[in-house]
C-alpha cells in the first residue's frame, strides 16, 4: 500500500507545481501588460482641460460679440494646454512635427463644450467670462499624424492663426481709439467705425468656421465639413480657403459637378492659389477625358510653389492615370525627397510590383538560359536503298 500512496502524493505535488507555474506565468503577463501598456492606455483615454476666456466690453461691442470673443480666448488657452500635453506624448515624440503641425493636430483631436458664462461689471464696462471644457481624444494618434503630414491642414491652420492674430490686433486698436479719456463724455460710435468693427468680428467668425471645416476634413467627416465651409462662406463670401475646402469635401462625396463649380469660384477670386489649383487638378483627374487638363492645372500650381512636395505627389498620380510610369516615379521620388511619406510608399509599391513581375525570356535565338550556344540537333541520316 505504501508505494501506491507515495505515487499518488508525488503526482499530486507535481500537479500543484504545474498550477503554481501557470499562476505565476499569468501574474507575470499581467504585470508586463500593466508596466508596458499603461502609458499607451493612459494616452488613449480622453484628457479633459478646463479653461476660461474673459472679455471686457467696449462701446462698439454687443453682448453677442463679447461672448464670441471670450469663447475664442477660452479655446485658444485650451489649445495651448492640450498642445503641451500632446507634445509630451510618446506617439508625437516618435514623429518630427513642427509647432504648427502639433497645433493643427491638437485642433483635430480636441472638442470643446461651453460649461457656463458669467457677466459682471468692472467700472462702467460689462465683463463676460466663458468657461469651457476641452476633451482631447488621443486614440489612433499615429494614424492622425500620418493623415496630417499628407494634408495641407497644418499650412491652413498657420494661415488662419496669422489672420486671426492680425484681426485681434486691429480690433484692439479700434477699441482703444474709441475709448474715452477719464472725465470726458462718452460719444456714440461713428457709423464707419461701427461698420469696421462689425466687419472684423464677422471675419473672425468666418475663420472660426474655416478651422472647424478643416478639423472635420481631417477626420473625414465630409458632411460636417461642407456645413462648416458654407458657414464660413456666408460670413466671408470671398474667402478662397472656404470654397477650396468645400470643393474638396464635395469631391470626396462624389459630387464632382458641384465640386468643380465650387473650385472654379475659388480660382475666380484668386487665380494664383496653389491649393485651389491642386484641388481642381484632383477633381479633373478622375473625370473621363480630362486627365491632360488636370496635368496642365497641376503644372500651373507647381510654377507657383515649386518646392511643394504634395504637388509633386498629385502630379505623380496624374502620370499614373496617363500610364507614364517613368514620369510618375520621377514625381513620387521628388515628393518623397521633400518628406511626403505617402509618396515614398507609392514609389516602393510600384517598385515592388515591378520586381514581382515575371521577367520575359529575352534570350538570343539559338542559345540556352546561360547564353551558351545550343548544340545543333540534326535529323538522323537514312541510307538510300
Amino acid at each position: 500500500m505504501f508505494l501506491p500512496i507515495c505515487h499518488e502524493m508525488y503526482e499530486m505535488l507535481i500537479r500543484k507545481g504545474d498550477i503554481m507555474k501557470q499562476n505565476l506565468h499569468k501574474m507575470l503577463m499581467v504585470f508586463f501588460m500593466i508596466v508596458v501598456m499603461a502609458p499607451t492606455a493612459a494616452l488613449a483615454e480622453p484628457t479633459v482641460v478646463v479653461c476660461e476666456g474673459k472679455y471686457v466690453m467696449g462701446d462698439l461691442d454687443s453682448k453677442k460679440d463679447a461672448k464670441s470673443l471670450a469663447l475664442m480666448e477660452a479655446k485658444r488657452m485650451a489649445m495651448e494646454k492640450a498642445g503641451t500635453y500632446l507634445e509630451s506624448s510618446t506617439e508625437v515624440r516618435d514623429f518630427t512635427l513642427s509647432k504648427d503641425q502639433i497645433q493643427s493636430l491638437t485642433a483635430g483631436v480636441m472638442s470643446v463644450e461651453v460649461l457656463d458664462e458669467k457677466w459682471s461689471m468692472s467700472g462702467e464696462n460689462m465683463v463676460v467670462v466663458v468657461r469651457v471644457k476641452a476633451t482631447v481624444d488621443a486614440s489612433h494618434l499615429k494614424d492622425r499624424i500620418k493623415a496630417l503630414q499628407e494634408s495641407h491642414s497644418s499650412d491652413g491652420y498657420k494661415e488662419i492663426q496669422t489672420q486671426m492674430a492680425a484681426l485681434q490686433k486691429e480690433l484692439a486698436e479700434l477699441k482703444t481709439q474709441q475709448s474715452t479719456r477719464e472725465g470726458e463724455a462718452r460719444e456714440k460710435p461713428k457709423k464707419e467705425v461701427q461698420k469696421k468693427h462689425e466687419a472684423i468680428i464677422q471675419q473672425m467668425s468666418a475663420l472660426e468656421y474655416l478651422q472647424a471645416g478643416d478639423k472635420a476634413t481631417m477626420a473625414q467627416r465630409w458632411k460636417e465639413a461642407e456645413k462648416a465651409f458654407n458657414q464660413a462662406i456666408a460670413a466671408a463670401p470671398r474667402l478662397v480657403e472656404a470654397y477650396t475646402g468645400k470643393a474638396f469635401a464635395l469631391a470626396k462625396m462624389k459630387r464632382e459637378k458641384e465640386a468643380l463649380e465650387t473650385i472654379n469660384r475659388a480660382i475666380d477670386i484668386n487665380p494664383v492659389s496653389p491649393r485651389a489649383l491642386a484641388v481642381k487638378a484632383m477633381i479633373l483627374k478622375d473625370q473621363p477625358g480630362r486627365t491632360e487638363e488636370a496635368l496642365s492645372v497641376i503644372n500651373n500650381a507647381l510654377k507657383l510653389q515649386p518646392g511643394n512636395g504634395r504637388l509633386y505627389l498629385f502630379r505623380g498620380e496624374i502620370y499614373v492615370k496617363l500610364r507614364n510610369r517613368a514620369l510618375a516615379e520621377e514625381n513620387f521620388r521628388k515628393a518623397c525627397t521633400s518628406g511626403v511619406a505617402r509618396a515614398c510608399e507609392r514609389l516602393k509599391m510600384r517598385q515592388d510590383r515591378m520586381d514581382d513581375k515575371p521577367r520575359r525570356d529575352v534570350r538570343t535565338p539559338g542559345t540556352d538560359r546561360d547564353g551558351d550556344k545550343k548544340p545543333v540537333q540534326r535529323p538522323p541520316r537514312t541510307d538510300r536503298q
